[in-house]
Formats: structure tokens, C-alpha cells, sequence
């Protein structure tokens, strides 16, 4: 279904648009390198009459646009960084960079910020000032608090912020929007047990740390689900299992690796000590030496009330209801959008890419160029219902 109500300005901004998203996609950079994306959108910003900032967080770049007096401020958030994936596609604007895609949609959102943007500079018809957040590194999940570090919320001080993200599993052209945790806290970790190898034919000469990591392995298991609330959303995953040199020699070093997934941040730490638990208890008993370290990563996307209802009245007006899905349906992939959240109120929206263009993170995804205007219009609702005039 096509979007019902999308200003004849915004559509006819459709062709740079995907000359832009075009463009991005066939030079992608990786977090923090993006230089020639940030110069990129550096000019168009100055071309539209915005101020332009660069350089937070190295390779960051902020828009500020002001309309009217009012002392109400807004924050709206784009990444800019690519994957390390050799894309596939057989595109005209196929990736020319060796090992670097953008497959995850960040040059649409790019280019849906940068839209949105001219319109609004052109336009004006907001009370208020509007920071255009262009962040480096999302992926890396070091984008968001890198550029907080360098003072952006000091010298941008928005009152709220919003982000959006294309989402693959849903309709192209609907919304998804609801309050509460939408995106998952992530950790990782990584664990190594040390103690006597020995001979593989004579075991009792030593330690079988390969037994006694599988152990471990098994009993992370229960701490979903056995010592967690059944009604609290978890993954405890262990993705890398390394030990030994040959077929005959028990190691006498094993590591082990993983993911930690959450909606909240208190059973984040309840899986972390209930992790350090196990490994210790099972160290102790079979008198064997570990280091566990356990890293916390992007923090739950956590969408306030009332930022929420702000952003699904601005896509109800552009797409309507029936494509506005506003049941909670949060997923255990991260963002570190949520850095911004722990600041600041806001609300972060997925768009329906399709779930026939592919999966996020493939070699074969694909980002639909229809729901461009989509996303131009939503952000220029958002940000006139937000700075309304009085």
C-alpha cells in the first residue's frame, strides 16, 4: 500500500533522493571512516542554508535549522557506517568499496534525513530549532556515546530525540511504534579456563577442560530458563568454543565466547552474576583457574510515552492507521540509539522495508527506494507537530 498523504514537495523530492541513497550505497565506509560521507552530507546541509558542525565523534556532523522564537528544541537521528560484507547484488550502483556494504539501510536513512531537511529549511513551517544528528559507528555500537562524549548534547541541547530504522519484517511502507523496550540491551563475554593438560589417552594425568567448558556451556543454559522471570525476555548465546592443538593432547587452555541479550538492564546483570556463579562453582570443584570478563554494549531502546504517541500520530497522518502497527513487537537485535535514550525522551520507529528485499546484514539486501518519501514525510510531520506554532 502506497502512503496516503505525502505533500507533492516531499514527492518530488523522490529522484534525489535515490540519487543520494544511490550514491551513499556505492561508497560505503566503515565506523568512524566515513569522511567521504560526511562530506557528503556536510555540502547538501550548507546547500539547504543549514548551519553545518562537524567532526563530534570524528566523523560526525550535526545540522542545526531555526524557525520562529521558540525556545523548543529537537533532535533527529540518522547513522551514516556500513558493514565489513562483500555485497552480491547486481546493481548499477553496486559497492565499489572491496568488503564494505551498506546492508543495513543507513544510506536510506541518510538520505531521508538529508530530505527532510531541505524541505524543512525550505518550508519552515516549524517553531523551534531542529538538530540534524548524522552519527558515525552505530554498528560498532561506539557512534552514540562517542559523539555524547564530545559535548553533543552540551552544544545541541535537544529536549527530546527520535530515530528511525528500516525494518525488513515489516510491511514496506508501514510503521511499527510502541512504547516500552523495542530493542535489546547486548553484552558480550568471554571466558577462559586454564589448567594441566595432559595426554588424550591418559586423562587422569590432567584437567579435561574441553568436559568442563561443555558443562558450563549446558548449565548457561538454565539461567534463562530456570533463574530468570519466564516473563522477562532473555538470550544467552555462546558463539565460540576454542581449545586444543591436536588429536591426542587434552588443551590446557579454553575459551569460550558469547552474546547476552535483554529488555532490561537489571536482568542484564542478573545473567552476568549468575554467570560469574557457575563458573566459579564449577572452577572451584574441579580445582581449575579462570578469568571471565563480562562487556556491556548498546543498553535497551527503551521509547518514552509520550515521545511515542507524538511519533505514531506523525505516521498515522502520513501512512494511516491500518499501516501503523502500534502492538509491542521488540526484537533482540541492538542499537546504540539507546546511549541517546538514557539522556534523553524519545522514540525510536521502525519502517517497513519489506520482507522481500532481504534480511539486515545480508549480501543480498536490498533497500527499497519506494519508502524514501515515506520517511521524508514522517520526519517533516514529526518535527511540525513537535514545534507547532503557538
Amino acid at each position: 500500500m502506497k502512503p496516503i498523504s505525502i505533500p507533492k514537495q516531499i514527492e518530488s523530492l523522490k529522484e534525489e533522493l535515490i540519487t543520494w541513497r544511490h550514491d551513499l550505497h556505492k561508497y560505503p565506509e566503515l565506523a568512524f571512516e566515513e569522511r567521504r560521507t560526511s562530506e557528503f552530507v556536510a555540502s547538501q546541509l550548507q546547500k539547504f542554508g543549514i548551519k553545518v558542525y562537524r567532526n563530534l565523534a570524528k566523523t560526525g556532523v550535526v545540522g542545526e535549522l531555526k524557525s520562529g522564537s521558540s525556545k523548543s528544541k529537537v533532535a533527529l537521528r540518522a547513522d551514516m557506517d556500513a558493514l565489513p560484507i562483500t555485497e552480491i547484488n547486481d546493481l548499477e550502483y553496486k559497492s565499489v568499496n572491496a568488503g564494505v556494504m551498506h546492508a543495513c539501510g543507513h544510506d536510506g536513512h541518510t538520505a531521508m534525513l538529508l530530505g527532510a531537511a531541505k524541505y524543512l529549511a525550505r518550508t519552515k513551517q516549524f517553531d523551534g530549532i531542529v538538530y540534524f544528528i548524522f552519527q558515525p559507528a552505530e554498528e560498532t555500537g561506539d557512534g552514540a556515546k562517542t559523539m555524547m562524549a564530545d559535548g553533543l548534547f552540551n552544544r545541541f541541547p535537544a529536549q527530546r530525540i527520535f530515530g528511525l530504522h528500516i525494518a525488513p519484517p515489516v510491511k514496506s511502507g508501514y510503521f511499527s511504534i510502541f512504547a516500552g523496550p523495542m530493542l535489546a540491551a547486548s553484552s558480550t563475554f568471554d571466558i577462559q579456563i586454564t589448567g594441566k593438560g595432559t595426554h588424550g589417552a591418559h586423562p587422569q594425568r590432567g584437567k579435561d577442560l574441553i568436559v568442563i567448558a561443555s558443562e558450563m556451556v549446558t548449565l548457561f543454559q538454565s539461567i534463562v530458563s530456570r533463574r530468570l522471570n519466564p516473563l522477562d525476555p532473555a538470550v544467552l548465546s555462546v558463539t565460540q568454543f576454542h581449545g586444543g592443538t591436536a588429536y591426542n593432547i587434552l588443551p590446557g587452555v579454553v575459551e569460550l565466547k558469547g552474546t547476552v541479550r535483554t529488555m532490561s538492564n537489571t536482568v542484564r546483570d542478573q545473567i552476568k552474576d549468575e554467570m560469574e556463579r557457575i563458573i566459579k562453582g564449577i572452577c572451584y570443584t574441579h580445582e581449575i583457574n579462570n578469568s571471565f570478563k563480562f562487556l556491556y554494549g548498546d543498553p535497551a531502546v527503551i521509547n518514552t510515552p509520550e515521545e511515542t504517541n507524538v511519533s505514531i500520530t506523525a505516521a498515522e497522518k502520513v501512512v494511516g492507521k491500518d499501516q501503523t502497527w502500534t502492538k509491542p513487537r521488540p526484537t533482540m537485535a541492538s542499537e546504540d540509539f539507546g546511549f541517546f535514550l538514557e539522556q534523553k525522551p524519545g522514540c525510536y520507529v521502525g519502517l517497513g522495508n519489506g520482507a522481500e528485499n532481504g534480511a539486515n546484514h545480508s549480501a543480498q539486501f536490498l533497500f527499497n527506494d519506494e519508502i524514501l518519501t515515506t520517511g521524508v514525510a514522517y520526519w517533516v510531520q514529526l518535527t511540525e507537530d513537535l514545534l507547532s506554532f503557538e
